[in-house]
């Protein structure tokens, strides 16, 4: 199991109207609609997902909030976890 929290346990997660939802929450779609294809290959991987979701939440919440990815070592970073194209 792969798990990619909002924040760190002492922060809070910043929502704003404008977001619809919260910082973590526009970055994740944003990651999985494309954006997170670092590597321009057409695969979204999770080292790619991860990347992609912590700059742009440090981005979005002018570095208030820090998502935290949680996987075992048996789960490669490169593991695919969408197509981008």
């Amino acid at each position: 199991m792969i798990t990619l929290a909002s924040c760190m346990p002492s922060e809070v997660s910043y929502e704003r109207p404008e977001w619809v939802n919260g910082a973590f929450t526009k970055a994740l779609v944003e990651g999985l609609g494309g954006k997170a294809d670092l590597s321009g290959d057409g695969v979204i991987s999770v080292a790619e997902l991860d990347a992609f979701v912590a700059e742009r939440v440090k981005e979005l919440t002018e570095g208030r909030q820090h998502p935290t990815p949680q996987r075992p070592t048996t789960i490669r970073s490169s593991l695919p976890v969408a197509a981008s194209r």
